[in-house]
């Protein structure tokens, strides 16, 4: 089980061994600290902050220890694009892409990695036949090695504009960037309900809708006059339809979709509101893509008698084309899918979305800015009530893209950020969101605990096991356990060694 208490406690553990280890010159040590510090900020918002100003400063101290500051004349029209997903049909990579094609940019665009699990073929067909254009991918053994890569291709490029497209643990960009001067640096706040590393790198912070924007200025600190707001449009990928490899045939299907974590929560509220929807048909079933952790959807569907009625297909390409083959989609909660939501309204089906009016995490009415058509409802019953009218109506579908901000809109208003204007504050309203980032940080440790525990994951990830022996007093107490139980004589050995500090 872990706790705020618990995380608090680690992350002063980490930020020990941090200093330490900047001392000591150990920078890939460093680096793995603060990347490991970062995600359990950013999968668990344990902090009263999204700012860490610790964390920062380490990396500006990195930074300064292994490079020396650059100074470059930019060009005006070169605009350097750095995707550390490259992630087709996922974030926001293409719909900058197409605004970039639009503006006559440069184009430069880098790839944190070459060896992605991943496909970017269609971030790659974006740009395949636009010739003023260069792509690169960071080379090198180590993350300082791939720092210096990238300070090479930004000191040979000269841009005028970084756009960062980054993780939210990424040391790497912050490095690099830190150390050029002569750039304007954008930062695209995917991830704005959450942490993420990056605040003293950015000039101008784009956000999507103003809850991030007032995430950023309360809690980030993050002064207004850096923060745009910029909503943005659903790529809709012509991958041919896969089918189901299910029966439809006579069935009314809803649908949804995400990384499984964004359902789980508040005691499966989600899973339980398919459950009550299900019960209005014998002939309507639930259809969700997606991956993760989804070792309790399917106890849930188990335990509920509902392997016929509830299908998991999985992450897919082709969401667009299975959208135009189902009759309803309801949003994802208790975190919204936001990009899916929209490929469901262009889609023409009829959405319902759920929004606690204490996690407006999942309030996203600013990408649906240019009409009230797009409806959310605060309350459950009032869903599973809407939908059963929607169900018996059984209306035809009807496109709603007029809702959203056009290709073209999003690539006028980049070009009139990039010269200093603020498009779309009109979209900006204040409110304090303290309340909906302490429900967040409630969630995830309640699905961390009972759903999806990703923790000791995370930890291993970034720390050796005589790295996590040597910082942790739980480890070793857990290791000297198995020892004992396991091989006494060796249990005494390793007592021995580690009392006499020769472990």
């Amino acid at each position: 089980m872990i706790s705020n208490k618990k995380l608090i406690h680690i992350d002063k553990i980490l930020k020990k061994n941090l200093k330490q280890a900047i001392n000591k010159k150990n920078y890939d040590f460093a680096l793995r600290l603060i990347e490991l510090s970062a995600h359990l900020k950013y999968n668990y918002a344990f902090d009263d902050t999204l700012y860490d100003e610790e964390l920062e400063n380490s990396l500006k101290q990195i930074s300064n220890s292994l490079f020396k500051s650059e100074k470059i004349v930019p060009n005006e029209d070169v605009v350097l694009f750095y995707d550390y997903f490259g992630y087709d049909n996922r974030g926001l990579t293409q719909q900058y892409l197409r605004a970039l094609l639009r503006l006559n940019k440069r184009i430069i665009l880098v790839f944190e990695s070459k060896n992605r699990h991943y496909k970017n073929e269609a971030i790659l067909a974006e740009i395949e036949h636009y010739n003023n254009k260069e792509i690169y991918y960071l080379e090198g053994n180590d993350r300082i090695e791939l720092c210096k890569s990238l300070i090479n291709i930004i000191l040979a490029e000269k841009p005028k504009h970084i756009l960062m497209h980054l993780v939210p643990w990424d040391t790497i960009a912050y490095i690099a960037f830190y150390k050029i001067q002569g750039i304007i640096r954008y930062q695209i706040n995917l991830t704005d309900h959450a942490f993420w590393l990056g605040v003293d790198i950015t000039d101008i912070n784009i956000e999507f809708r103003s809850f991030g924007q007032n995430l950023s200025e309360q809690l980030r600190k993050i002064p207004s006059h850096k923060n745009k707001i910029l909503p943005y449009y659903p790529i809709l990928s012509e991958t041919p339809f896969q089918g189901f490899d299910f029966d439809t045939k006579n069935k009314k299907i809803l649908f949804s979709g995400s990384t499984f974590y964004k359902i789980l929560g508040n005691n499966l509220e989600f899973l339980e509101t398919i459950h009550k929807i299900l019960q209005l048909d014998d002939n309507l079933i639930f259809v969700f893509a997606g991956s993760g952790n989804g070792t309790s959807i399917n106890k849930f569907i188990d335990d509920h008698k509902l392997n016929n009625r509830i299908f998991l297909i999985g992450d897919r390409y082709d969401l667009y084309e299975i959208m135009k083959n189902v009759d309803y989609y309801i949003s994802t909660f208790p975190y919204i899918g936001a990009l899916m939501t929209q490929i469901a309204v262009a889609s023409g089906l009829p959405v319902f979305a759920y929004v606690h009016p204490k996690n407006l995490v999942s309030d996203i009415k600013d990408l649906f800015y240019k009409s009230d058509r797009f409806k959310s409802f605060d309350n459950l019953d009032t869903l599973v009530k809407e939908f059963s009218i929607e169900y018996k109506k059984n209306t035809p579908k009807s496109l709603y893209n007029n809702l959203m901000i056009t290709e073209k809109e999003f690539s006028e208003n980049l070009e009139k950020i990039f010269n200093g204007e603020n498009p779309m504050s009109f979209l900006e309203k204040k409110y304090d969101v303290l309340e909906s980032y302490q429900t967040f940080n409630s969630l995830m440790i309640e699905a961390e605990n009972l759903y999806n525990p990703v923790f000791e994951n995370t930890i291993n990830k970034f720390l050796t096991s005589g790295e996590r022996f040597r910082m942790f007093q739980d480890y070793k107490l857990r290791y000297y356990k198995k020892v004992f139980k396991e091989n006494k004589i060796l249990f005494l050995k390793t007592l021995y060694y580690q009392l006499t500090g020769k472990i």
